[in-house]
């Protein structure tokens, strides 16, 4: 089988409650991501370690391909299926958090 070594491949079928969890997790990582100071990030961070710690044990993992790219192609289908939004891109410049909003239609590059 010749597939693109980064692109998703036919066995990486992901049940849709393990996409759900995914889709969850970033939900919450971006609100995270947004929040400019107001109220504690505490609750979203307890809740992106409880959604880490499903997406972890979920029983997809036990034949599935549990390695970083299974992880990887796990989170690109999350985005992409539907009910689905980009993840946010956080860096360090200069000292400060910038938080970068993916391109309209364009994901993560």
């Amino acid at each position: 089988m010749s597939a693109d070594p980064g692109g998703p491949r036919p066995a990486d079928r992901f049940p849709q409650d393990l996409i759900a969890l995914q889709q969850d997790w970033i939900g919450v990582y971006n609100r995270l991501a947004r929040r400019r100071g107001e109220g504690s990030a505490a609750e979203l961070r307890a809740e992106l370690f409880r959604l880490s710690c499903r997406i972890g044990d979920h029983p997809h993992w036990v034949d599935g391909d549990p390695s970083r790219m299974g992880r990887t192609r796990l989170w690109q289908a999350a985005q992409v299926a539907p009910g689905g939004e980009p993840q946010v891109v956080v860096r360090l410049v200069d000292g400060r958090v910038v938080v970068t909003e993916p391109e309209a239609g364009g994901g993560r590059g």
